[in-house]
């Protein structure tokens, strides 16, 4: 008997002390729980960066996901500046996917640029299905990516784009 309780006894402690443990996501990563982050499913569609210059270039960053749920961080010289999010319309997408496939975005170069001081870039990303095409544009753009990177500026930019608060 005594033999038993000195097994029994430190499975007891040691199922105790596993009891208060949360369950093991199988990663060693921990998930966020904070909602800004998104959901495991909401995976990038578009992305759209205009980078910083030494004038008074604006400088923002937008993502847009497969649910429609959109990011806005705003740089430089901008109107509004930090994090901010909102959730496009359907149709939104949609335009973007057409008008990319107008211009034939996922045959374009990845790179439009030479090694020229202070010019801003304009860096553009689509994913759709299983294509997946990233573009810098910087110097000697096509005019028709140009232009769509300005139809997806007016698409986007007036949106009801509303600031993230502060995690706490």
């Amino acid at each position: 008997m005594r033999r038993a309780l000195l097994i029994a006894v430190p499975l007891l402690g040691l199922l105790a002390a596993c009891n208060g443990q949360r369950p093991a996501t199988g990663h060693g990563v921990a998930t966020p729980r904070d909602a800004r982050f998104g959901s495991a499913t909401d995976s990038l569609f578009f992305s759209l960066e205009r980078t910083p210059c030494l004038g008074t270039c604006p400088a923002y960053r937008i993502r847009v996901y497969a649910t429609g749920r959109a990011t806005y961080e705003g740089i430089s010289h901008v109107e509004r500046k930090g994090p901010h999010q909102v959730t496009l319309d359907r149709q939104v997408l949609e335009t973007l996917l057409r008008e990319a496939e107008a211009i034939g975005f996922f045959d374009l170069q990845d790179s439009y640029d030479r090694p020229v001081t202070d010019i801003p870039s304009t860096r553009l990303r689509m994913v759709s299905g299983t294509r997946d095409k990233a573009i810098l544009a910087r110097t000697g753009v096509p005019p028709a990516l140009k232009a769509f990177a300005l139809k997806a500026d007016s698409l986007l930019l007036p949106a009801d784009w509303r600031p993230v608060p502060a995690a706490q």
